[in-house]
């Protein structure tokens, strides 16, 4: 940065340095900053393509989608057969919720550049999320067969394949996911023995969670297998699960991250544990409550029933902008009557809701599970609320975005993970409007109980 600075004082508003700036502030993390240096680049040479992809990447990092567009069909015009133009095109529409021209965009990049793997994984994951999941597959076999070492395209395959339902063959491929970009180094206790199914009658093993709170509360659910084949079980998870994965069956001690551990002879990942069991929709240990806090009493008021909300999850999710929603759009569950609604929401917004018992932030997931048990019914995003609630037992219902995470799979509105959970899909890209209303139809009958 120092010695960009320097440059612009020698030859001021080169487009170059200028564009060169934005690249190393966007590696910084400074993506304003790196959108005024490509704007910058482009006031002074307007015929500069490199800049408007660059400029269109960091646009749609901030949720600026339109202008994302505008910059990327800028760079469209400029080099027709740069495939970085047309992967940033595709990029942005994505951001949009416009599949279906997204998918139109990637497939012209490719025919224009066929041997292009990011353009292929792109096109392939678009039309996955566009329901069209076997094609999906097939695209990203072609890009593994032409790229062996494209570790994001396993990984996709792998999230395509599990949510089509093959397990096996998913598990895998998942395994890719240490060589991608987003969890480079981030593979911890590798100076000790991994667990690939040795015998562990009088062993002692870690077991560690990673990315995030969902995935851990999701996968615990295969510690007491652990146990049951004699072992001692460590866990090493985030701070703010340590108390509620105490009452996992089975566990030993549990310990925040970075924290010392004891002498252990194997680790294990959480989520590798699916593929070293062998795990398939038919044969994930679903029952539950495999996380216990005791069933509270209900507060509500005589022939009321009590519904927790969730609306918003991480905003740092690579998938957030599909899966969260305005809370204004729950309004129609909010006007139902004969129901005391309560927020599940940790920050994003909680308290302006008005809704009673707002979480707060930070969290603790057995403060959060405590009040879970209070509820009749729990409604969220695709969240770690979601799997908070199907790991405690407790009815929940799901609203997913139409193209959803591998875990929930396909075409059904239930869940081979959490057999209290029902899933409620969009109809159309973006739209929460159809399973809001099949919410409000539903609830109704739910609440004749109370």
């Amino acid at each position: 940065m120092r010695l960009f600075d320097e440059a612009l004082e020698v030859v001021p508003e080169n487009p170059v340095v200028n564009y060169n700036r934005g690249l190393v502030q966007q590696q910084a993390g400074s993506i304003e900053a790196a959108i005024v240096a490509y704007r910058a680049a482009t006031e002074v040479q307007p015929q500069f393509p490199e800049a408007w992809i660059n400029l269109s990447q960091a646009l749609k990092l901030l949720g600026r989608f339109s202008q994302a567009t505008e910059a990327a069909e800028k760079a469209v015009q400029l080099g027709p057969t740069e495939p970085s133009a047309w992967l940033a095109m595709g990029n942005a529409l994505r951001g949009l919720h416009a599949l279906g021209q997204a998918m139109d965009v990637f497939r012209r990049g490719v025919e224009l550049a066929p041997a292009d793997g990011p353009l292929k994984v792109s096109l392939a994951n678009t039309t996955r999320e566009l329901g069209q999941v076997p094609e999906a597959i097939r695209l990203l076999r072609e890009a593994v067969g032409a790229h062996p070492d494209f570790a994001e395209a396993h990984r996709d395959l792998a999230h395509a394949l599990l949510l089509n339902g093959d397990y096996r063959e998913g598990w895998a491929e998942n395994r890719w996911r240490w060589d991608t970009e987003s969890l480079h180094n981030a593979k911890r206790h590798q100076a000790i023995p991994e667990w690939k199914g040795q015998p562990l009658t009088g062993k002692r093993i870690l077991g560690w969670d990673e990315q995030g709170f969902g995935d851990a509360i999701q996968f615990v659910r295969f510690v007491p297998w652990l146990a049951e084949m004699g072992a001692e079980v460590v866990l090493e998870t985030q701070p703010q699960l340590v108390r509620l994965f105490e009452t996992v069956d089975g566990v030993t001690e549990v310990i925040p991250r970075g924290g010392t551990l004891p002498p252990v002879d194997y680790q294990v990942s959480l989520l590798d544990l699916g593929g070293v069991f062998g795990s398939d929709p038919t044969s994930i240990p679903n029952a539950t409550p495999y996380l216990y806090v005791g069933k509270e009493s209900r507060f509500a008021a005589a022939e009321r029933m009590r519904v927790g909300l969730c609306w918003a999850g991480n905003p740092d999710h690579d998938n957030d902008r599909n899966r969260s929603m305005e809370f204004d759009l729950l309004k129609p569950l909010l006007e139902l009557p004969r129901i005391d609604f309560v927020s599940l929401q940790a920050g994003q917004g909680a308290g302006e809701a008005g809704l009673k018992e707002a979480l707060g932030n930070p969290i603790d997931f057995l403060e959060t599970a405590r009040l879970v048990a209070t509820l009749d019914l729990v409604i969220t995003i695709d969240s770690s609320v979601a799997h908070l609630a199907g790991a405690l037992g407790q009815a929940v219902w799901v609203l997913l975005p139409y193209g959803p995470d591998w875990r929930w799979m396909l075409g059904r509105d239930d869940s081979p993970w959490y057999p209290d959970a029902t899933l409620f899909r969009q109809a159309n890209p973006g739209d929460w409007t159809a399973p809001i209303r099949e919410m409000c139809r539903k609830i109704i009958d739910f609440s004749r109980h109370y």
